[in-house]
């Protein structure tokens, strides 16, 4: 493995060092306000429909702006300033979110929550691949894997905290102070990345100037032709196609196989955030020393193997030891894989192949989604998830044999 991806500025001094901790405190408090209105607005249009195909409907809605315009804003993010990028798709959220607690305050509650998700998703779109483009120039390579585990504690505790702050803001003031409290979340997010100084030259360009769809081809040729990059996409994709039939049936398994309350189910999540803040923490405290490439591809199968396990279980003990794995297995993957992304692809291209990642991931996501409830039914609880386990450590086993490939490479005398 090359010790940086060509293009990219190792990241030194003051400036680089206080940049990292203001984009990894701008992830952790973005993340923390889509939690909170996620969970929000799923409660309040449960209240007003009582449907949960309208809540599924919502959560979907999340996910399809990725897919639909990922590949455009890996163009952008590999075409313009990315710290002004993200800077913008804050403020633009931020007045959003204004417009639609103006909505409500008319009386058009339920659309003004459909519409703050969607504009959300959309902007966040775009900023996404910014952040995850810019963050090799201001980490470095020896840096990358302890950023990426940083920006995962701060985000994972985001997610716990969002929801229980969405309890209490819709309980003491109703949608109307959740749509502001998530407007100033993204205001404090976008005065982070102000104070990011710059630290580099713009992102290279591949060529004279395309138009963005032919652009957009080029990330994707760009990622086809390099079987490095392709195995470890096609692997993100695949768990993110078999994960979710793992995050609907757990509720299932509990109160059906387990035949446990229904509040075991909110322990078993908890665990599975344990599981995920400890094996952070753990990489946070590696830096340098964790192989990126071998970790993801170790995590993989930990998750492979805790899905199987899950579906196995006789009980709590084994169920939450298999939930503790689970989320270590799934941020062990998102930080040696993202990471390893991030280091060998060039920064022309950065922004574009991290978005085709999102892209991927979210299609499948989709796609997944779709497909849980009828295959947890058709075949049974313990029987998805032992099959969950399989076709994930089947999707491991190219991202390990990459990994001992390049291992090899890199123990021959140069």
């Amino acid at each position: 493995m090359a010790s940086a991806a060509p293009g990219m500025t190792p990241a030194s001094g003051t400036a680089a060092a206080s940049g990292l901790r203001y984009l990894i405190g701008s992830a952790g408090i973005s993340v923390a306000g889509d939690w909170v209105l996620l969970t929000a607005g799923a409660i309040v249009v449960f209240r007003e429909t009582g449907s949960t195909t309208a809540v599924s409907l919502l959560l979907g809605l999340a996910a399809i702006p990725v897919v639909l315009l990922g590949p455009f804003a890996g163009v952008v993010a590999d075409r313009y300033d990315r710290r002004r990028i993200m800077m913008i798709a804050d403020l633009v959220n931020a007045a959003a979110l204004l417009l639609c607690l103006m909505a409500v305050a008319m009386g058009y509650t339920l659309p003004a929550v459909y519409a703050a998700v969607i504009a959300v998703a959309v902007v966040s779109t775009f900023h996404r691949p910014a952040g995850e483009a810019l963050l090799p120039r201001l980490a470095g390579d020896e840096g990358l894997a302890r950023a990426n585990s940083a920006i995962r504690l701060a985000t994972r505790l985001a997610q716990i905290v969002g929801p229980a702050a969405a309890s209490g803001l819709i309980t003491v003031g109703g949608v109307k102070l959740v749509l502001a409290a998530d407007a100033a979340t993204f205001l404090v997010s976008g005065g982070l990345i102000v104070l990011i100084n710059s630290i580099g030259p713009a992102p290279g360009r591949d060529g004279v100037a395309h138009s963005p769809f032919r652009a957009a081809a080029d990330g994707i040729t760009y990622t086809r032709r390099r079987m490095n990059l392709r195995v470890v996409i096609a692997a993100i994709g695949i768990v993110s196609l078999a994960g979710p039939v793992v995050n609907a049936g757990t509720i299932t398994l509990v109160s059906e196989e387990l035949h446990l309350p229904d509040n075991r189910y909110g322990i078993l999540l908890a665990v599975e955030g344990a599981g995920a803040l400890a094996l952070a923490a753990c990489f946070l405290a590696l830096g340098q020393r964790l192989r990126l490439l071998a970790a993801g591809a170790g995590s993989l199968l930990v998750t492979g193997f805790s899905a199987a396990l899950l579906g196995a279980a006789p009980g709590m003990a084994v169920a939450s030891l298999a939930m503790a794995l689970m989320g270590a297995g799934v941020v062990g993957m998102q930080v040696g894989l993202a990471s390893y992304l991030q280091q060998e692809t060039e920064d022309a291209f950065r922004g574009r192949v991290m978005s085709l990642v999102a892209m991927a991931a979210s299609f499948a996501a989709v796609a997944g989604f779709a497909g849980a409830g009828p295959l947890v039914e058709a075949i049974g609880v313990r029987q998805a998830f032992g099959l969950v386990g399989i076709v994930i450590i089947g999707a491991s086993l190219p991202v390990v044999w990459l990994a001992a490939r390049t291992a090899a490479v890199q123990r021959q005398p140069a």
